[in-house]
């Protein structure tokens, strides 16, 4: 297991973020890229200036002694609406491309959960993925994994809360469950996960419980903390709005030292990668470098311990 960061919210290139990784010391990083257009098959590829900007990043990262752990797509994919699906393809063709470039080994992506129901003809409450959404996961979904396969890229699953998704009342949304997670990594070989522990306790999951059976298919867990207001839950129930919010690491409720001790006894050699979305930390370069610091000096002699 390696620490890693995500240098997206500072707002750097993928040069700027690895430069950051070198002076934190910080062997990994991560790095979103929001939505972009990838619609014909040329802008799907590399041109001669791409391929010479990721080349020089790569060269980067190597002399930096700094791994690009993981390369997100930002967008929220769905599974049933054909324009999400073909914007997503285009994007994944490309960015795995981009990833393999700078020797980044894994994709990650967000996907809405199904809303249509199980085969289930008792009228009961469905426990599990719908059959027309595993359906249309197995295809969009095992297409992808081909896709980045071709480039030696891993295609993750990511676990967290979507953006436009947090502080959203559950009336409105679905997150997946872990009977998702098992339906989805059963039915798409190759799929593998971006855990969030953060998500896992605000659902009422104990991820201690849990790792066991998907650490195998763990290629990154995302170090967001989480505060849960429990006034506003027994005021207004788990479908109330703004009842959870991520926190930076040591500043909400989740046992690092337990999780760090749990992932590394069952064999994680992944990154655990600082999550800098807590709502209290601000925007300006200095508010989340401070906060960064912080979190290294949190989870930092626990990975290494």
């Amino acid at each position: 297991m390696r620490l890693c960061f995500d240098a997206t919210r500072f707002g750097y290139g993928l040069k700027e973020a690895v430069g950051l990784a070198s002076i934190k010391s910080v062997g990994a990083v991560e790095f979103t890229f929001e939505p972009f257009e990838a619609g014909g098959k040329e802008s799907r590829t590399l041109s001669p200036d791409e391929k010479r900007f990721l080349k020089e990043v790569r060269e980067l990262a190597a002399a930096s002694a700094v791994e690009i752990a993981c390369l997100n797509l930002g967008s929220t994919l769905s599974l049933t609406e054909k324009g999400s699906v073909k914007r997503f393809q285009a994007m994944v063709a490309k960015l795995s491309r981009v990833a393999a470039a700078v020797g980044c080994g894994r994709l990650s992506v967000a996907v809405e959960a199904g809303n249509d129901t199980a085969d289930d003809t008792s009228g009961g409450v469905d426990a599990g993925v719908g059959s027309k959404w595993l359906a249309a996961a197995e295809k969009v979904l095992g297409d992808a994994v081909s896709v980045c396969a071709k480039q030696d890229v891993k295609l993750l699953l990511r676990l967290s809360t979507p953006e436009a998704r947090r502080g959203r009342s559950l009336k409105w949304w679905r997150p997946l469950t872990p009977a998702d997670w098992r339906e989805v990594i059963t039915a798409v070989p190759g799929l593998s996960l971006s855990l969030s522990p953060a998500d896992c306790v605000w659902l009422g999951l104990d991820y201690l419980q849990l790792l066991p059976s998907f650490v195998p298919v763990v290629e990154h867990v995302e170090a967001n903390d989480i505060e849960i207001n429990q006034d506003m839950v027994k005021d207004s129930g788990l479908f109330g709005p703004l009842w959870w919010r991520y926190r930076l690491p040591g500043k909400g409720q989740l046992d690092w030292r337990q999780l760090i001790e749990a992932l590394k006894l069952y064999g994680f050699e992944g990154a655990l990668s600082i999550k800098l979305d807590d709502e209290f930390v601000g925007d300006q370069v200095l508010d989340l470098d401070r906060a960064l610091d912080h979190a290294i000096a949190c989870l930092g002699p626990l990975v290494k311990g």
